[in-house]
């Protein structure tokens, strides 16, 4: 009787253990799927490197696709008794396991790869894609811009060689921005705009007698942003991984608990087996 609990205690935790790792599957699906059909997301809209983007998307598309699948698989296992599905289960488990240990190492050694892409990406929304044909970018780079406290890619001067102040480089494709908004492009050496959002306060009179017509040696650091946000998007990614530390050691020990459960439960379904043979 003792050890009837004791098996239907250890199915039980091996169906909840795996039941979680299945709900963590869909979630992750959930936002990949949204990455890519949500047509108002910034990266999406603005990063040069959008095949990586869309690639890196797919991939994540595909772990939780394989993570739904093998909880499914452990949920099954662990329900209808069978040992194959509980050896599968164990596998897949140890090739995830595996497969996320190297992408920690890779992103370890390699960190510059990811600040490479956040530099990427302001530096193509700051010259090319922050223009008025493009709604969605200008608001979620407005808001960054004030929300990390920083302006331009590596400070306001960027926006002088940018779409946003007309400038047309003969090496860059059009992206159907108008030529004038009532003026010619600016000259390099002369005077640039700014936008709102680079402002410490943006709604002050004082403020939008400052963001136009700025002299590129004499900007105003008490009204203006100096900080470029490709740092500050660096640091923030920096001051934060701790979170992503978390969640993946959450997931981690998760699948380390599945594992040995699974097997426990194996060994004991096979055990139940031969003592009825």
């Amino acid at each position: 009787m003792a050890l009837r609990g004791c098996f239907g205690c250890l199915k039980f935790l091996v169906f909840v253990v795996n039941f979680l790792f299945w709900l963590f599957g869909l979630g992750v699906m959930a936002v990949s799927l949204w990455l890519l059909f949500d047509q108002q997301l910034y990266l999406q809209s603005a990063g040069v490197e959008s095949t990586d983007y869309f690639v890196g998307t797919y991939i994540i598309l595909g772990v939780g696709m394989l993570m739904t699948l093998v909880g499914f698989l452990g949920c099954c296992g662990a329900w209808k008794e069978s040992t194959w599905m509980l050896g599968t289960f164990f596998v897949f488990l140890i090739i995830i396991l595996v497969g996320e240990v190297a992408v920690g190492l890779l992103l370890g050694f390699d960190e510059s790869s990811y600040k490479d892409v956040i530099k990427n990406s302001v530096d193509a929304t700051v010259m090319k894609k922050y223009h008025n044909n493009t709604t969605a970018t200008v608001q979620t780079f407005d808001l960054i811009q004030e929300g990390l406290e920083c302006c331009g890619s590596q400070g306001p001067i960027n926006w002088q060689r940018s779409v946003y102040n007309y400038y047309n480089d003969i090496n860059t494709p059009e992206i159907g921005i108008p030529k004038s908004q009532g003026g010619n492009s600016r000259d390099l050496s002369g005077i640039f705009n700014v936008p709102q959002s680079c402002c410490r306060k943006p709604d002050t009179q004082e403020c939008r007698d400052n963001i136009r017509d700025i002299n590129p040696r004499n900007i105003n650091d008490k009204i203006l942003y100096t900080e470029g946000c490709s740092k500050q998007m660096v640091d923030f990614v920096e001051d934060h991984v701790i979170y992503l530390i978390a969640v993946a050691g959450g997931l981690a020990v998760i699948q380390l608990i599945g594992m040995i459960f699974s097997i426990c439960l194996c060994c004991a379904l096979k055990r139940i087996e031969d003592f009825k043979a």
